[in-house]
């Protein structure tokens, strides 16, 4: 498949570092939205925190989510990872594997912080 071809948007430098494409989306009543993002290997969102929380879907590659001073986690196809509300954190593909992933973000936009360095991408795995 060609991302770049189809209806997905390039991710922007004010919210991810690397190749990143996001799907279209699904908004919803409520400020609850969906959206299929695809990472570049080692590319990743900046930090952020989301004011419902949001849950993470796997569809696949080797991705990589972190909280704020938390452990990391391996993100690989059918994991669900839930970021609780306001907790600041970030998700990206793997440092040798793309990764997708379905994202669904509750209660509004994200608050979006600085980028992840390469030291806080490798902490904590």
């Amino acid at each position: 498949m060609d991302i770049a071809a189809g209806p997905y948007q390039e991710g922007d430098a004010a919210r991810f570092t690397g190749r990143v494409w996001l799907g279209p989306g699904l908004p919803a009543t409520g400020g609850t939205g969906m959206t299929v993002v695809h990472f570049s290997a080692g590319a990743r969102t900046h930090w952020h925190a989301h004011p419902g929380g949001q849950l993470l879907y796997g569809v696949s590659g080797r991705g990589r989510v972190r909280s704020r001073g938390g452990p990391g986690h391996t993100l690989t196809p059918g994991d669900i990872v839930h970021i609780p509300p306001g907790e600041w954190h970030y998700h990206g593909g793997g440092p040798d594997s793309p990764m997708a992933h379905v994202s669904v973000n509750i209660g509004g936009p994200p608050e979006w912080g600085d980028p992840v360095t390469d030291q806080e991408y490798g902490e904590g795995f």
